[in-house]
């Protein structure tokens, strides 16, 4: 009984829990913005919405599970991989079951959002582009998350194209102004995406992990981080000149104290100062998450 625990428990630690809560919080943002509208919501619909979001992430965590199991061809991962000794102990066959279980579930789902009215044109192309980035991130022949790109992919799913679907559940169209609270957002996810995988740069690199980092390099790595956490709060000022509402915006800003200090512990790293890892990841997570509550908190009580 306590081996089958265990195995169950592997099973599960395949979710990545804060991949599922950042899903929800930018799903929110899409509802949100329509609240803030004046629209009418419909709470089932946006239930629904939210679980294929939900669908989709799980199914590409279990497919990449599948096609990186020790036993399957197409396994690219490292002997001393520590990933690769907790795939080891799972069946590879379970694993497909459960994503296609998955992917069944999201069908389903979408086809009773399609029977109760809520599926447009505009719907359908953000949902086929959603599954199309999940579904390749994981799948060969493309691997995007093999190749250096999965992270790129991961930010435009979660940050962009989930916000959009919760948003068109409920309108005939997209608004501008959903591009322009999300797009910041974007790019700390993608700040934040890099500080996660600079810690493993060292073991990624020698064992030809190929990431996005591992693709940049080290150093410019840490530069585009820099670079991306500015541009994002520069975007919030550019786009309340060109006329994002000035309640929307000034919340935006609130986080920026948290970005510079993101920026001067990773300007540190570059200058020689060893890494607190665990302080910067916080500092990045802190960033991202803080922004979306801000936007989606100010979305719903406006």
């Amino acid at each position: 009984m306590p081996s089958e625990e265990r195995t169950n428990s592997s099973y599960l630690h395949i979710i990545q829990s804060q991949l599922l809560v950042w899903v929800l919080l930018t799903y929110s943002i899409g509802v949100g913005l329509v609240k803030h509208q004046g629209g009418t919501l419909d709470w089932v619909n946006i239930l629904f919405g939210s679980l294929l979001g939900v669908f989709l992430i799980m199914m590409r965590l279990y497919l990449s599970a599948f096609f990186d199991h020790p036993s399957a061809p197409t396994c690219k991962l490292h002997p001393d991989d520590p990933r690769r000794a907790v795939l080891k102990s799972l069946d590879r066959q379970t694993l497909l079951v459960i994503a296609l279980t998955l992917l069944t579930a999201g069908a389903l789902d979408t086809i009773l959002l399609m029977v109760r009215g809520a599926i447009n044109l505009s719907t359908v192309f953000m949902l086929g582009l959603a599954f199309l980035i999940s579904f390749f991130a994981a799948t060969p022949p493309l691997q995007l998350d093999k190749k250096g790109y999965g992270e790129v992919g991961e930010a435009i799913l979660i940050c962009n194209l989930v916000p959009a679907i919760g948003y068109l559940l409920n309108e005939p169209n997209l608004h501008v102004l959903l591009i322009m609270l999300t797009l910041p957002i974007t790019l700390l996810y993608l700040a934040l995406k890099i500080v996660y995988s600079l810690e493993t740069y060292a073991f990624d690199r020698t064992h030809r992990v190929e990431s996005m980092v591992v693709r940049l390099d080290w150093l410019r790595s840490m530069q585009a981080h820099n670079y991306l956490v500015l541009v994002a709060f520069l975007f919030v000022a550019v786009f309340a000149l060109l006329g994002q509402p000035w309640s929307l915006t000034w919340p935006m800003f609130l986080p920026l104290l948290i970005g510079i200090f993101q920026i001067i512990q990773m300007q540190g790293i570059i200058n020689g100062a060893p890494p607190r890892w665990k302080v910067l990841k916080l500092t990045a997570a802190g960033t991202f998450v803080v922004i979306a509550y801000l936007v989606s908190f100010t979305l719903w009580i406006s």
